[in-house]
């Protein structure tokens, strides 16, 4: 009997060592630990972190990234729940979301489909008092303000020659409020550009390992080239475009704006504005009555991701004013300079606006260039999203 009684007792002291993070005697690890085999769904390795002391503030917001981007370098899950206060859909959102980011690479880079990142670059957070943009009075007139919650803004930087995950949302405002619960430090929610794609009412669930790899099959598969327009067929005063050009632009202006436009802050959302800067300079520095911008603001299908989409792909005549080009079917039929846009997964089958601009600077590891956040992204970290692509191949002005 005293030995029933004894393993009992350490087992049940090893489960409220592996609870982790409900209170600050449970922290028992620095590093992630592997839970058994049977407890992670897939195919996807998976581990739990668990810090070695209670952490400071400032802790908790470094580890929440840090350990993040060992788990995207890694191809491998590490759970920071405890770091976040889960009783948040939107936090658990964020969860799912990163598991499905690891899950979408670590498929990728087993089937050879394109690209995925695997090295880890120095980043460093500069936090500020207060954020450069309208987003606390927004905030303070919907009444989201809490007392108990400590309000936290920085902005993530890195080395300029290097791709960062989505997560950190480079060179972009962002804004956390945290609180101790149970005297530990708990992020109870994050704002960036990108982090609306967490909000929603319902609770994301996983996609299976089987039926993303079949959705990824899909999405890679081998189309036909697009056929693109004759460049003997274009009028005489078309200006045709160069994909290279749009490529320098971007490589010039995606983290520090062009001043001779305006500039639309991170709060607002700069995408389009910015993506139709970089077709501007590949047509030669062209625009038409109805695309168009300058330092005061631009027109509606400038700087508006579905005006955009609607007005470049608007039937007309090949004599006619305006943007031409082709939709591609894939990202295999987009070439240097073209225009991706994308919009949350969920919203699929519906008429729901896209609401996120791109552009690809390289075909060869399918790299993005994009604002807000005013940074470069690759294609294989675009996860739980539609996407629609574009080619562009002249522009008439009049």
């Amino acid at each position: 009997m005293r030995k029933i009684v004894l393993t009992l007792s350490i087992l049940l002291l090893l489960a409220v060592l592996v609870s982790a993070c409900s209170s600050l005697n449970n922290f028992s690890s620095g590093n992630p630990s592997k839970p058994p085999i049977e407890d992670n769904p897939g195919n996807i390795e998976t581990s739990v972190y668990i810090p070695d002391h209670p952490l400071t503030m400032n802790e908790t917001i470094e580890q929440f990234f840090d350990q993040q981007y060992n788990a995207y370098t890694q191809l491998q899950y590490i759970d920071i729940s405890c770091l976040l206060d889960t009783s948040q859909v939107i936090n658990h959102n964020s969860l799912v979301w990163l598991e499905s980011l690891i899950q979408r690479r670590k498929l990728i880079a087993e089937q050879d489909l394109c690209f995925v990142e695997t090295t880890q670059y120095s980043y460093s957070i500069s936090y500020v008092e207060e954020p450069d943009d309208e987003r606390m009075e927004f905030w303070q007139r919907r009444g989201l303000n809490n007392e108990d919650e400590v309000i936290v803004h920085f902005r993530v930087s890195g080395e300029k020659a290097h791709t960062y995950p989505p997560f950190l949302g480079m060179n972009s405002m962002h804004t956390m409020r945290l609180k101790q619960i149970e005297d530990v430090w708990k992020i109870t929610s994050h704002y960036y550009p990108g982090s609306s794609r967490f909000r929603d009412s319902t609770p994301f669930e996983l996609t299976s390992y089987e039926e993303m790899l079949d959705n990824l099959l899909k999405e890679f598969q081998a189309f036909s080239q697009v056929n693109p327009i004759d460049k003997t067929a274009y009028p005489a005063k078309a200006s045709p475009f160069s994909g290279e050009r749009a490529t320098q632009y971007a490589n010039l202006y995606t983290v520090s704006p062009n001043p001779i436009f305006y500039d639309i802050d991170d709060w607002m959302g700069n995408c389009a504005n910015f993506t139709s800067q970089c077709l501007w300079f590949g047509f030669g520095e062209s625009m038409t009555s109805k695309w168009y911008a300058g330092q005061g603001g631009g027109s509606p299908a400038w700087e508006s991701v579905e005006n955009f989409w609607n007005y470049v792909t608007s039937a007309r005549g090949a004599q006619e004013q305006g943007l031409h080009g082709e939709v591609a079917e894939t990202i295999r039929q987009l070439d240097i300079g073209g225009i991706v846009q994308t919009r949350a997964a969920r919203y699929r089958n519906t008429n729901e606006p896209y609401s996120h601009n791109l552009l690809l600077v390289d075909p060869s590891t399918l790299l993005l260039a994009q604002n807000s956040p005013d940074c470069f992204i690759y294609y294989s970290d675009i996860v739980n999203t539609d996407n629609r692509f574009f080619n562009p191949r002249y522009l008439v002005e009049n």
